[in-house]
């Protein structure tokens, strides 16, 4: 589509906002088609966000669909941000996207760009306190959860520091009133596998470091990932206070510290099903 053309539409669709919707051109020119294209295919990031603002006002399944791609797959982070805000938004209004758009905003959770991930918590926290009287009036039991494998990609964990790395996990989980944490892998609504995915101890400048990055990889069997949660940390400690025998402490609280960061977004998408 040519953006002169496009932007073109997006004027017209813009006047809807205030009040006068043009029925005609969208029954001719099928707009939802049109943003739907402008979502996944201007070269313009700005094009693409005033599409998804578009799109969250039109109540049409392709709208939602559209939206929770872009917001997965756009390359730019604003793009997907606005993706989920509009997503989330409108579906308080239509329940039939309420579904599309908790798996988005679960989804974003994840998300590398922390922007992003922001915006997929705050409208998820939106969604919850919209669905809170609905809640409370239809109670359900308690979430099972199961702590699985924890790998390592680095070579370097020991066998300790995955075992305590998965100690860490069943505690934070077992603090969450709603999770029930059991120790069999079958049978469960959610299994969370760890790794380890950075492992590093630098000495250079005035400090050393020990850095560790985690992953949770949450998983409802049989049918595979839901998402992922990430997390990392550093533990300085001066140079001249440095000895050898201080790296397995550091790692184990860098490891702890990374854990409760990536547990975060683990506890939000918990608590939203």
């Amino acid at each position: 589509m040519r953006r002169r053309g496009l932007l073109c539409l997006l004027r017209g669709l813009v006047v809807a906002g205030a009040g006068w919707f043009p029925w005609r051109l969208l029954m001719a020119a099928d707009a939802v088609a049109r943003l739907v294209d402008a979502l996944y295919g201007a070269r313009s990031f700005k094009v693409r966000v005033q599409a998804a603002v578009l799109l969250a006002r039109l109540r049409d399944p392709r709208a939602s669909e559209a939206l929770s791609r872009a917001s997965a797959s756009d390359p730019v982070p604003i793009v997907r941000a606005v993706a989920l805000r509009h997503l989330a938004k409108s579906a308080l209004a239509d329940k039939a996207a309420l579904q599309t758009a908790r798996q988005a905003l679960n989804r974003g959770l994840a998300d590398p760009e922390a922007s992003v991930r922001r915006q997929a918590a705050t409208s998820l926290a939106e969604l919850d306190r919209a669905a809170g009287p609905r809640a409370r009036a239809q109670p359900r039991g308690p979430t099972t959860v199961a702590v699985g494998a924890i790998g390592d990609r680095t070579g370097r964990a020991s066998r300790a520091l995955r075992e305590r790395m998965r100690a860490e996990m069943r505690a934070l989980l077992g603090r969450q009133s709603s999770i029930q944490l059991i120790d069999s892998t079958s049978s469960v609504s959610f299994l969370v596998d760890g790794t380890i995915s950075r492992l590093s101890l630098e000495q250079g400048g005035r400090d050393v470091e020990a850095v560790c990055a985690v992953e949770l990889v949450v998983s409802r069997p049989p049918r595979g990932i839901v998402t992922v949660a990430t997390g990392e940390a550093i533990v300085q400690k001066p140079r001249r206070q440095y000895q050898p025998l201080l790296r397995d402490h550091m790692e184990i609280e860098a490891m702890e510290n990374a854990v409760r960061s990536a547990h975060e977004n683990l506890a939000r998408f918990l608590e939203s099903q």
